[in-house]
């Protein structure tokens, strides 16, 4: 077997009824995530209202329950009420290399905590009586001495004061990291987004209307969401070399909108930690 499936510790925190609660879980170091997937007993899809994980201090993913189980939807994976999969290596890759890319390496010392917020509980659960609670299971990978990539998941919000188009021009600067980053994914949630063009250098990389963005998407077997512009430069499934580098002298989105209006955009990313890359 390639990989290791555990069940994680007991999480740490909540509340008498586990709802708006927060829960703490001190992830092992030393080992390599694959992805974590979170269990809900009487909490409904769109009740994890945070889900984060640092490394050392540095939150690497912050995003809502619902996000994640959007990207799921858009991946095609099975998906269950209730369950939440926190993504690190990418299974649909078509390469072993392309998948393990984005893993979660951890090294042996480190500080690594994932934290689940829950959102307070309906009136239908208050009437019941329920009682909330979660678990998490893991899958692992080999451990590994040294760290090339780190990979991030999070929301932005971008600019959309105008009907027509809208430039963002400062991703790189609003990153996290100085090293080099290149994006895996972008989804954008905004029904009035019409087309989508992205340079580097000047130079034009991508320019698609959302209607032939989904036609693209779909060949490749991906499940474009309502109301959402998914950029994916892996839809192919190759994961090591279709990533979207952003370095460069200049790096701009430009969406062009039908109505004015400032919009989410959850990034899935990788950091480049390589000397000299």
């Amino acid at each position: 077997m390639r990989h290791t499936e555990i069940e994680l510790d007991a999480f740490n925190g909540g509340s008498p009824s586990g709802y708006d609660a927060k829960y703490n879980l001190q992830l092992d170091a030393g080992v390599t995530y694959k992805e974590i997937t979170v269990h809900g007993t009487n909490l409904n899809n769109d009740q994890l209202r945070r889900v984060s994980l640092s490394l050392n201090g540095d939150t690497l993913y912050d995003i809502t329950g619902a996000v994640l189980r959007m990207i799921q939807d858009y991946k095609s994976e099975h998906i269950e009420d209730s369950k939440w999969v926190i993504p690190f290596a990418d299974f649909a890759m078509t390469t072993q290399d392309g998948q393990n890319l984005t893993s979660l390496v951890t090294l042996p010392g480190e500080n690594v905590v994932l934290q689940i917020e829950t959102d307070k509980m309906t009136s239908s659960q208050q009437h019941h009586g329920d009682v909330a609670s979660i678990r998490a299971e893991a899958i692992l990978g080999v451990t590994q001495t040294a760290r090339n990539w780190l990979p991030r998941l999070y929301s932005d919000v971008l600019n959309g004061s105008r009907a027509g188009e809208n430039r963002y021009a400062n991703f790189v600067n609003q990153n996290k990291s100085k090293n080099p980053v290149r994006i895996r994914r972008a989804h954008m949630q905004d029904e009035h987004i019409v087309n989508v063009e992205i340079k580097r250098n000047g130079r034009r990389l991508f320019d698609k209307s959302l209607t032939d963005q989904n036609y693209h998407l779909r060949r490749f077997g991906k499940q474009p969401q309502q109301g959402w512009y998914h950029f994916d430069p892996v839809k192919t499934d190759f994961g090591l070399v279709d990533p979207l580098n952003t370095l460069g002298e200049t790096f701009e989105i430009i969406t062009t909108k039908s109505q004015v209006g400032d919009f989410l955009t959850v990034f899935e990313v990788l950091e480049d930690l390589r000397t000299g890359a």
